[in-house]
């Protein structure tokens, strides 16, 4: 399988759930402390570490992809990420979160890396599902590190039950017209807060209101927490 991003040998599987999340959340996953992965196949599969396969798309992409080329993009989301699990209190809705507190001097260049990191798992559920949205504009923002014009996101709180600690992300749900996909929305959940990532033509924006929902055109110096 060649890789869907740079059409390269591809051997290597992207992480669903990036690794330093699972680790903040759950601490070190051994056999002897495992995590538990659900769906809606199946619940409480015992994950015994955090490089296991099952946490990995089956959309392959190459080693340099993986280990250099996106590298920063995982890096500046793991940044933000440490910000808003860290932050006290709690995310809540309406919150304006101050972006200069997390990447100094570096705003829209950071951010635009938190956008391609979620490019760059977008793309990884459109190849293993087969989605029709087009991927070649996926691959050509990662490989020209700039903003896809169609993907959105949106912060916002995630209370699970109490006692519970939770780690995930959602099924893609879509809206096709004429046999493509004009709209798309997935959930990259955190115990916290989550991660909305949309998909939406220019004539979907509107109807759907992605109020909240920022884009690296209109990153300022804050972004609003979303509430759904």
């Amino acid at each position: 399988m060649n890789c869907w991003i740079c059409g390269d040998e591809a051997k290597t599987g992207e992480h669903l759930i990036k690794a330093s999340d699972l680790r903040s959340v759950f601490g070190p996953v051994a056999q002897k402390n495992p995590v538990y992965f659900h769906t809606a196949l199946r619940r409480n599969q015992p994950i015994g570490g955090i490089k296991s396969d099952t946490l990995k798309s089956n959309a392959l992409i190459c080693a340099r992809c993986n280990n250099q080329r996106t590298q920063p993009y995982d890096l500046a989301w793991e940044r933000l990420s440490t910000y808003l699990r860290n932050r006290k209190p709690a995310i809540r809705s309406g919150d304006w979160i101050s972006l200069q507190r997390v990447f100094p001097g570096t705003i829209q260049e950071s951010m635009l890396r938190v956008h391609l990191f979620f490019v760059k798992l977008f793309g990884c559920a459109i190849v293993e599902h087969k989605v029709p949205i087009d991927i070649a504009s996926f691959s050509r923002t990662i490989l020209a590190e700039s903003a896809h014009p169609h993907v959105f996101i949106a912060l916002s709180p995630h209370v699970d039950l109490p006692g519970k600690r939770s780690v995930g992300y959602s099924d893609l749900e879509t809206a096709q017209l004429g046999g493509r996909v004009v709209f798309a929305v997935w959930m990259y959940v955190l115990d916290g807060f989550s991660v909305r990532i949309i998909y939406a033509e220019p004539s979907e924006r509107q109807r759907n209101g992605l109020v909240r929902a920022w884009h690296p055109s209109t990153v300022m110096k804050c972004i609003r927490v979303a509430s759904f």
